[in-house]
């Protein structure tokens, strides 16, 4: 109660010395008030009365700070912002800076209760003798100011933001008065550590740094806590006109305002005189950080645009794609993606070496790495480097992903749709065994007999010709696969129903670039893969094969921890039963012979168990190897994205090679595991029989999250009562566990959650 009678007073005591001044002097005071119409008749009461009736509060928006990809490792491969902000608590930002900017902005901000009653006398007491200009405005009321700018700008409207601003005339006056308002109000429900806090995090330090964390890791790479004295005087001096002090574009300047506020430091006794005289006299000691603003300046450009468009279609960010793009660059969100920093560059990097991005016959080739039964995207990767303008060897164009995430049309997959009509036939009853006629290249066959109507694909014949694969005559389903014959599976489609095969690739998720069914081109678009697909979509419907028969969605993002360390429901898994355990096992035994020698992917067999399928397009503009270990799945495409020329090549010869490669890497340090017979379905029939099973990732999740993903796969979760620091995982969130994800364990067995304290790694 005597604060607000305290406030009251102060309130009328300026306005009263306001009234007069204006009254006498009439004319602007410091630029701060001037008398609008008829105020120098009222009492103190009516000002005072006029003053209480205008709003107190207002609805800010969270401040903007940055969003931040992480890869898998939690290494940071990408941040995002409109504004580069890091918003940090009181405790840690170092004393020396909130003394600092303290002492240059406000000197009395611990006494008053918003606005300054002795700050504003004397700015109009200098303006009366004729003085410079002198700013009254309280810290509090500066933060109430950028506040106002801030959620303006937030929410789109320019106007309000520069109503907020506005200096002159009658409209800077009324401007004033509500901010004074706002500002006593403020210091009425926040404490002065609240308001400090508030505005060291809003203040914009000039060189694209908001806030005084992002202002030390721009100008010196280190964070608010472990600022020096003399590089806190440098940040705090910049607050009031950071154009005027830039010290990266005028050291010397900025070198005389930082001695300034070392100097004010001193005579409000806040530091002494030799610790001022050592600061003034060091050097600025910039250690300047490039600003790397959103995709174009991630690790990997197109792992990042492809994270964005991905987020961008998540319902969890919000209702509309406005919405979401909201909280992405401004949320200040925590993204752990899935993919392996080290594989995805050496993904990009054996492409490259194979396929020289400058290449005068202007080749592609692009791959992408999947997890068989959850989904995750581990590395996706072309031969090209990341420019919007584009040019030799460069592009903006993600080939490896859908068309929604990364703008490419996609690619012809040959004969790697091959492998559906196997799953389809064996549904149907048949056997690897089992034999029917391939016909000689050139064989019209009526259009009839592919029983396409009811899906609708209606052509009068089909006349395929053999790109890989010569033979003709009678063979088996096995023989005809591993040798890749086309006439023989047009002439099995004729057996199955070309609509058959066609539900069995939407049933294992292959789908065409732009997201349309596959194969509405026809029945070679169906048969011999003459329809686009991208290879990420391609590498996770061979992934159903590898999970025993489940087709999980490819997904790049572990988790989403929001600022406030509460995690949003992004990254589950979307996986569904597509094809029977022992189709899918019959399948993958088919498909190894095509790593065989003798097979048309012989060139991919690399030492493990695998399974796969190449792929050669018509007039070979486009080749692929599709494949898969039981722990992963891949594909590779090599082609022609800009002209339809052949590349003189099949899927085994070029394609299949860099798959070779590309898994080797990926399995490294992976125990060597076979193609079983995957029948168990659930996690308590994986323990009764004794089983190992994978270990989800967690890592990055909150621990509710990460306790029911655990549960649900078979395991007994525990927590280490010792947690660890980590800046890559939010405080709260699971910072690692025992046994690691992605590795294989007991069914049953306990996994052991260790979670984070925040904060910089020891």
């Amino acid at each position: 109660m005597k604060r607000r009678q305290g406030d009251a007073a102060s309130v009328a005591g300026l306005l009263t010395a306001f009234v007069a001044a204006s009254t006498v002097l009439g004319l602007l005071a410091a630029g701060i008030f001037m008398p609008i119409a008829g105020i120098a008749g009222m009492s103190t009461k009516s000002v005072v009365t006029a003053f209480d009736a205008l709003p107190a509060q207002f609805t800010a928006s969270p401040l903007a700070q940055q969003s931040r990809i992480l890869a898998a490792d939690g290494s940071v491969m990408a941040t995002l912002y409109k504004e580069n902000r890091l918003v940090v608590p009181l405790s840690q930002i170092g004393d020396d800076m909130r003394m600092a900017q303290v002492a240059i902005e406000d000197r009395r901000f611990y006494e008053h209760g918003g606005i300054d009653g002795k700050g504003i006398l004397r700015s109009i007491a200098t303006a009366a003798r004729g003085g410079d200009k002198q700013g009254a405005s309280t810290l509090t009321q500066q933060y109430v100011r950028q506040l106002l700018i801030t959620t303006a700008r937030q929410n789109g409207n320019e106007k309000a933001a520069e109503a907020a601003q506005v200096r002159s005339g009658i409209a800077g006056y009324v401007r004033k008065i509500q901010e004074m308002k706002y500002a006593i109000s403020m210091e009425q429900r926040r404490s002065k550590d609240q308001i400090l806090e508030g505005y060291l995090n809003i203040v914009y330090y000039g060189a694209g740094a908001y806030g005084v964390e992002a202002a030390a890791h721009r100008y010196y790479d280190t964070t608010a806590a472990d600022l020096t004295l003399p590089q806190s005087a440098m940040i705090a001096g910049l607050a009031q006109n950071p154009g005027t002090a830039d010290p990266i574009n005028n050291p010397k300047r900025a070198i005389e305002r930082r001695n300034v506020v070392l100097s004010a430091m001193n005579e409000q006794g806040l530091i002494s005189t030799a610790r001022m005289r050592r600061a003034q006299n060091a050097p600025l000691g910039l250690d300047v950080q490039p600003l790397k603003p959103s995709c174009p300046s991630a690790t990997d450009p197109y792992v990042c645009y492809y994270v964005v468009n991905w987020l961008l279609d998540q319902p969890a960010l919000g209702k509309t794609p406005e919405e979401r793009e909201k909280r992405l660059f401004y949320g200040g969100l925590n993204i752990r993606t899935t993919f392996d920093p080290a594989l995805t560059t050496y993904t990009r990097k054996v492409l490259a070496d194979r396929v020289s991005p400058t290449n005068a016959a202007r080749r592609g080739a692009a791959a992408a790495v999947v997890e068989p039964g959850t989904g995750r995207v581990l590395a996706i990767g072309q031969n090209t480097t990341w420019d919007l303008v584009g040019g030799p060897g460069k592009t903006s164009v993600n080939w490896a992903v859908d068309q929604k995430y990364g703008a490419s049309g996609g690619f012809q997959i040959g004969s790697t749709a091959k492998m559906f009509a196997v799953v389809t036939a064996l549904e149907q009853g048949m056997t690897a065994n089992s034999s029917f006629y391939a016909p000689p290249d050139g064989t019209h066959i009526p259009g009839r007999k592919f029983d396409g109507e009811k899906c609708g694909v209606i052509d009068r014949y089909f006349a395929p010709y053999n790109a890989e694969g010569e033979e003709h005559g009678m063979t088996t389903l096995r023989e005809a696969t591993v040798k890749s014959i086309n006439t023989a599976f047009a002439q099995l489609a004729t057996k199955v129903g070309v609509c058959n095969e066609r539900e069995t690739m939407k049933k294992m998720g292959l789908h065409r670039s732009d997201g349309k069914d596959y194969g509405v081109g026809g029945i070679a678009a169906t048969v011999l893969g003459a329809d686009n697909a991208s290879p990420l979509t391609l590498a996770a419907s061979y992934a159903t094969l590898a999970s025993g028969g489940m087709y999980c969605e490819p997904r790049p993002v572990e988790s989403v921890i929001a600022f406030d360390s509460t995690e949003l429901p992004i990254g589950e898994n979307k996986c569904r039963r597509a094809v029977d355990p022992k189709i899918a096992y019959d399948t993958t035994k088919i498909l190894t012979g095509v790593l065989a020698e003798g097979g048309t992917g012989s060139k991919a067999a690399f030492g493990r168990p695998a399974a796969g399928k190449t792929g050669t397009a018509d007039n070979s503009t486009e080749t692929w190897f599709a494949g898969y270990t039981p722990q992963l799945a891949a594909a590779v495409w090599y082609g022609t994205p800009y002209t339809q020329r052949s590349v003189h090549a099949y899927g085994g010869t070029v394609a299949a090679p860099l798959w070779r490669r590309i898994m080797t890497k990926a399995s490294d340090g992976m125990d060597t595991e076979r193609f079983r017979l995957i029948e168990n379905d659930t996690p308590q029939e994986a323990k009764d029989n004794g089983e190992t099973v994978s270990v989800p990732d967690v890592v990055g999740r909150s621990q509710e999250s990460a306790t029911q993903i655990l549960q649900d796969a078979g395991f007994s979760v525990k927590v280490d009562d010792n947690r660890e620091q980590s800046s890559a995982v939010a405080p709260g969130a699971v910072v690692k566990t025992s046994p690691e994800g992605a590795t294989r364990a007991d069914a049953g067995a306990t996994v052991t959650l260790t979670l984070s304290r925040g904060g910089r790694p020891e």
